[in-house]
């Protein structure tokens, strides 16, 4: 099971979040490492605390008895709220009221959402650059809008070189212990990408800029908003985010649907195809594979291979989804082509091409035969 009482990551700071190993699903797709919703309290030298982000509201007690287990909660005098997006500012309201913390401090997008969703009307603003101390620590506060909401920002402690980052640098993976030297790295890196891939993609130019501005800061520890903090391992998760943010394509993915196994038959003959033109190839069958592990392959892939029957004349409801998930979710594709079969009236095929190509796609071969 995941840590159940407050770690301690560094001096004075604490890793006191939830964690909820068994689930399967988050933010409407798959996750196979279960979820964990960090957040963290650090010490002052006055005995008071600060609480850098909440949790799920369904994890509120989880996090106060983490808290507990360091410091009465009442000590709590101040909470940075870094996202206001439910799995963090769920809990806000409850544990506001629980530590009776005087002082909320968030960008000027997230203090109206706080008082949207909590009625909170005495957050502090505070701007990309500002610092503030609190117990003799300084806290520095860096705006990145939509990395993936417009009222994100992570926290930075300079002396201490820990950077709280939300969203950016996550991962689903619930695990034992809060560092990555603690767990399998390879693992980490895997979800980090799969996190990206659905959640922050359709984002990569403006992540790009913020992930550039984290990187240059001195860094001893990445604290993420989910899985893992990131201590020996900057360098690789780093490298990896940079990649992901350019949009760098390795491979090629293949995917399909099939109803009554022709389509499916017929996927051997694709990828000797597509193993024409790249030689590094993911394939997934969508009968039993989730298009959220798809989107993380998709997201280092220049080619798409499609293959499906015809369903009414369209393509199978698992491929549809798939086809709007490229939309949405923006992987750095520039290529595709198709593959199954006719029906009795076809349609598949063309409905493809139409959405493909109207994504600005460009069409390498069609193996639909009747």
């Amino acid at each position: 099971m995941p840590y159940r009482t407050a770690q301690q990551i560094a001096d004075g700071v604490y890793a006191v979040g939830a964690a909820a190993p068994q689930a399967t699903r988050f933010h409407g797709y798959h996750v196979s490492q279960g979820v964990t919703f960090n957040a963290y309290l650090v010490a002052g030298n006055d005995g008071k605390y600060t609480l850098i982000d909440t949790v799920h509201a369904d994890h509120a007690q989880e996090l106060l008895a983490r808290i507990a287990s360091v410091t009465d909660p009442r000590n709590v005098e101040t909470i940075i709220v870094n996202h206001t997006e439910p799995d963090h500012s769920g809990a806000f309201a409850t544990i506001r009221k629980a530590t009776q913390a005087k002082t909320v401090y968030a960008t000027q997008a997230a203090a109206k959402f706080l008082q949207s969703l909590y009625g909170a009307t005495d957050v502090t603003v505070v701007k990309s650059g500002d610092e503030v101390t609190l117990g003799g620590r300084v806290y520095k506060f860096l705006c990145t809008p939509m990395v993936h909401w417009p009222d994100n920002m992570v926290t930075y402690l300079p002396a201490e070189q820990i950077l709280f980052s939300n969203d950016a640098f996550g991962q689903h993976y619930a695990t034992q212990s809060a560092l990555d030297t603690q767990n399998n790295v390879c693992d980490a890196v895997t979800q980090a990408q799969h996190y990206f891939a659905n959640i922050v993609m359709p984002y990569r130019t403006p992540a790009a800029k913020a992930v550039e501005a984290a990187l240059s800061l001195p860094l001893r520890m990445i604290a993420p908003s989910h899985g893992v903090i990131w201590t020996e391992n900057i360098g690789r998760i780093g490298k990896l985010y940079k990649a992901l943010c350019a949009g760098e394509t390795t491979c090629a993915t293949l995917v399909y649907d099939s109803m009554w196994g022709g389509t499916a038959a017929r996927a051997q003959e694709a990828y000797d195809e597509l193993h024409k033109i790249h030689s590094v190839i993911y394939t997934f069958d969508l009968r039993k594979d989730h298009t959220s592990d798809v989107m993380a392959k998709l997201a280092v892939s220049s080619h798409v291979c499609i293959g499906s029957p015809t369903y009414n004349g369209y393509p199978t409801p698992h491929i549809s989804t798939l086809v709007a998930e490229i939309e949405a979710l923006k992987p750095p594709l520039t290529e595709y082509s198709l593959f199954g079969t006719f029906g009795w009236g076809g349609g598949a095929a063309k409905k493809l091409t139409e959405k493909l190509d109207a994504l600005g796609l460009v069409k390498k071969f069609d193996l639909t035969h009747a």
